[in-house]
């Protein structure tokens, strides 16, 4: 069983040979950039260079896929907003939001051939015809939550959220057409799993029961616009959201250490992949063997994909990363 077979068959909750070890969020590392000769913030405009740093931890560690990109804010740099496309060893960020209210955003058919939208599809039919069915290519988008707050500013959204519901269904509905339309260019490119990365709907930022009733069913009008395998991936404890996500149709979770396990698997085995959850801390200033003890006891909770609870801190070493392949891969 190749790690494409056995990626997407966890992802359809069918059998495999062993839990596979991917990269559904950010993959990259300064040392890795070092290792392959691709760097940002270069590889954030150049398809050859993003995909070559987007599978250096395929080559460099085993690691069982391909992803890119490695930022959010892709979707608001096409839509105008002015972005700093940060150094070395930090990742963009966009200046502030770029529109007051949903009226204001108009963003034509043509949305998905702006910005670096065309440069990320391109890297994604680099990294299929390259890697073809050998190694899964995994891509990302940010989620209509998450988006919405970058495109009109977070204490905005939440004031809708609570005292204007119809302009916070407009910003929603909006948001949540970009990136049906954006998921959308990124499957007819070649990705085999898009990830739905919506960290903002985080409990640490609002209730499960506000994620239930005001993010949940845009998590799943997105999951069910396609046939093809969608993980969503909202960071810090989302134990309480889990009864919700179980509603959205996505065909994984991908979550951190706050989550309870028990509770994920109680309210989400065989409904959808649980992804997960070796936390980044660990990954950064954890000793190999560390790493290594800690992803096995992933795999013993009942995982069923082994993975980083969020992006990898660009510092974190090599020999953690190896780590966490060969637990999985014992």
């Amino acid at each position: 069983m190749n790690p494409v077979d056995r990626l997407l068959q966890v992802l359809a909750h069918g059998t495999v040979d062993r839990a596979p070890v991917i990269g559904v969020t950010n993959s990259v590392t300064v040392e890795l950039m070092d290792a392959v000769g691709a760097r940002f913030p270069e590889a954030h405009h150049d398809p050859a260079q993003m995909m070559k740093l987007g599978a250096a931890a395929h080559e460099i560690c085993g690691l069982e896929s391909v992803k890119v990109p490695f930022d959010m804010t892709v979707e608001t740099g096409a839509l105008g907003a002015e972005i700093d496309y940060g150094t070395r060893n930090t990742l963009p960020h966009a200046m502030k939001p770029p529109f007051e209210t949903p009226e204001d955003l108009t963003p034509g058919e043509d949305y998905v051939k702006k910005g670096r939208i065309p440069t990320i599809l391109e890297a994604i039919r680099l990294s299929r015809t390259t890697y073809g069915d050998r190694v899964p290519v995994n891509s990302s988008l940010v989620g209509p939550f998450t988006l919405s707050t970058l495109l009109f500013g977070l204490e905005r959204l939440f004031l809708w959220m609570l005292k204007e519901p119809d302009r916070y269904r407009s910003a929603l509905k909006k948001a949540t057409h970009l990136c049906a339309a954006y998921a959308r260019e990124q499957f007819k490119a070649g990705s085999q799993v898009v990830q739905i990365a919506d960290p903002s709907s985080s409990r640490d930022l609002i209730s499960s029961e506000q994620y239930g009733a005001f993010v949940a069913p845009y998590h799943k009008e997105l999951c069910s616009a396609f046939d093809f395998p969608t993980v969503i991936h909202i960071c810090g404890n989302i134990t309480g959201h889990l009864k919700h996500i179980a509603e959205t149709g996505a065909s994984g979770i991908s979550f951190d250490f706050k989550t309870d396990i028990e509770e994920a698997k109680r309210c989400l085995k065989g409904k959808m992949a649980l992804i997960g959850y070796v936390p980044t801390a660990l990954l950064r200033e954890g000793k190999p063997e560390e790493v290594y003890a800690y992803s096995k006891e992933c795999l013993r909770a009942g995982i069923d994909a082994v993975n980083a609870g969020c992006a990898w801190p660009l510092d974190t070493s090599i020999e953690n990363i190896k780590a966490m392949v060969r637990a999985a891969q014992e």
